[in-house]
């Protein structure tokens, strides 16, 4: 994703901060900031193609690591862990937590990537 005012691909989620950004969420789009240009801006947090499988809910990245239900904290991590549910951990941002949807596996990723350099 590239930012519409200076074209860079140095850019961070932004906090939601009017009605606005909450209801554009609900369709998918999500604040971001330039870190070059300061431009704010709404984009979604991840292409069509992958919207099925799990994501960290902080900074949306796709390449979580499986690890055990004990180490979830909070009052949900206790729920997660009767019903079974995996528990995955983001790298960047260490946010742990369960997911019902998927995990994009290595090959799955390098298969599509791939495809997208073909096109």
């Amino acid at each position: 994703m590239f930012c519409p005012g200076c074209k860079s691909e140095d850019h961070r989620r932004s906090r939601r901060r009017s009605p606005l950004d909450y209801i554009l969420f609900l369709m998918g789009l999500a604040p971001f900031r330039c870190k070059k240009c300061a431009k704010r801006f709404h984009a979604r947090t991840v292409t069509l193609r992958y919207v099925r499988y799990a994501r960290c809910g902080i900074c949306g990245n796709l390449r979580l690591k499986r690890i055990a239900p004990e180490h979830v904290q909070g009052p949900l991590g206790v729920v997660g862990q009767m019903l079974g549910i995996p528990a995955l951990r983001c790298d960047p941002c260490r946010h742990k937590f369960f997911a019902v949807r998927p995990v994009l596996e290595e090959d799955s990723r390098l298969r599509m990537a791939s495809r997208d350099r073909a096109a």
